[in-house]
This record gives C-alpha cells, sequence and structure tokens, in this order.
C-alpha cells in the first residue's frame, strides 16, 4: 500500500467511525465522498479487471443489508469503497479481520448479558482491522 492511500483511507475511516459511533449512521455526503476517492484511484491509478475481485465483500455486504436489514447499507457502501482503493488481497484481509474484532466485541458484549437488540457500529472495526493489515 501506498503511504498516500493509508493516510486517505485511514483519516476517510475515522472520520466514518465517528459519524457512526455517535450517530449510529452515516451521512450521505461522507459516502459521496467515497464515490470520488474510488474515481480519484481510478484517474490516477487506472482501470483494472482484477478490482472486481476487490468489490466482492462490499456486495456481499450490501446484499446483505438489503436482505436482513439488520447490516447498515452504509457499512457495505464504505467497505465497497476501501476494497476498490485497497484491491483485492487486502481487502481480504481487512473484511476478515474486521468480522474477527466484531465477533470478539460481540461475545464481550453477550457474556457480560447487555441488551442482545444492540446496534454495534462496524465502521471502528473496520479501521482497526485496516490499521492491522498495515501492519502484515
Amino acid at each position: 500500500m501506498e503511504i498516500w492511500e493509508k493516510v486517505v483511507l485511514t483519516g476517510y475511516l475515522l472520520v466514518g467511525s465517528g459519524y457512526d459511533i455517535r450517530k449510529k449512521s452515516v451521512p450521505l455526503l461522507f459516502l459521496t465522498l467515497g464515490g470520488v476517492l474510488v474515481l480519484t484511484d481510478v484517474v490516477f491509478r487506472g482501470w483494472e479487471v482484477s478490482r472486481l475481485i476487490a468489490l466482492i465483500p462490499g456486495t456481499l455486504m450490501l446484499l446483505l443489508a438489503k436482505a436482513t436489514k439488520g447490516i447498515g447499507e452504509a457499512d457495505g457502501a464504505v467497505l465497497f469503497c476501501v476494497g476498490f482503493i485497497s484491491r483485492e488481497k487486502n481487502i481480504l484481509f481487512i473484511f476478515g479481520i474486521s468480522l474477527t474484532y466484531i465477533f470478539f466485541y460481540s461475545m464481550i458484549l453477550f457474556i457480560r448479558k447487555r441488551s442482545h437488540n444492540i446496534r454495534i457500529p462496524y465502521l471502528p472495526f473496520l479501521l482497526a482491522a485496516y490499521i492491522t493489515v498495515w501492519k502484515l
């Protein structure tokens, strides 16, 4: 990963995590910014067919959001943008690690016997996974 990618995506995910934690939603302007980042990436790095693989996790999350109403659509859209910019190798690690982090957090909440109807923000776990992948 290039340094500009790390800085821009970390900032993007940090702002998104703040919105997700405080308001339990992500504004449309933030999602639009993600689209602008994707277009900028296409302009500077060009289009590659292999990037379609990187869109699979975001697409799956968007489909699950539509089908179950238990996952936020914005989470899938942000994962879609991060996947496009991060490329296919990194996004699969990022997605898997973020699901692992959210699983452990959910287990802690379950063990503490808190309410089972709690909404857990996904973007902070995506941010933590993205930073973890830097070190790999």
